[in-house]
C-alpha cells in the first residue's frame, strides 16, 4: 500500500514535470499560432508559480518535497512497479545542482519573456 502511494505522488510529480515542459514550448507556438488556451490567464498563473517554485527551490538549495516524500515512502517500503521505476528514470538526473540550477531559471525567465510576448488574458467561464 505504502508503495502504491509512493508511485502515485510519482506519477503527479512526473505530470508536474511534463505541465511545465508542455507550456514551455506550446506557449510560444501556441502564441503565434492563435492558440486560446496559451494565453489563458489560470493556466499561465499555474505555470509561472511552479517554475518559479522551481527554481526558487534549486537557487535555494531545497529539494523538493515531492521529491523528499517519494524517497521517504520508497526509501522505507522497498520495492516500487514498473511504472515508477520508468518514471524515476525519466525525472531524476545525475546532473551537477548548478546545471539544474542554470534550467530552471532560464525556464523561468522564459516564462516571463513568454508572458510578456503572449500576455495572458481572462476568459468568462470558458477555456476556450
Amino acid at each position: 500500500m505504502i508503495s502504491l502511494l509512493a508511485d502515485t505522488i510519482l506519477f503527479v510529480h512526473f505530470c508536474l514535470i511534463i505541465f511545465i515542459v508542455a507550456c514551455l514550448l506550446l506557449v510560444p507556438i501556441g502564441g503565434m499560432r492563435g492558440w486560446k488556451w496559451t494565453v489563458h490567464r489560470k493556466i499561465r498563473v499555474v505555470h509561472v508559480g511552479l517554475i518559479g517554485l522551481v527554481a526558487l527551490e534549486s537557487v535555494l538549495g531545497v529539494t523538493c518535497p515531492l521529491t523528499s516524500l517519494e524517497n521517504y515512502l520508497h526509501g522505507n517500503y522497498g520495492s516500487e512497479s514498473f511504472l515508477g521505476y520508468w518514471i524515476k528514470h525519466f525525472i531524476y538526473w545525475n546532473f551537477p545542482s548548478h546545471f539544474f540550477i542554470v534550467v530552471y531559471l532560464a525556464g523561468f525567465g522564459w516564462t516571463l519573456l513568454m508572458w510578456k510576448i503572449f500576455p495572458p488574458k481572462s476568459f468568462k467561464n470558458q477555456l476556450e
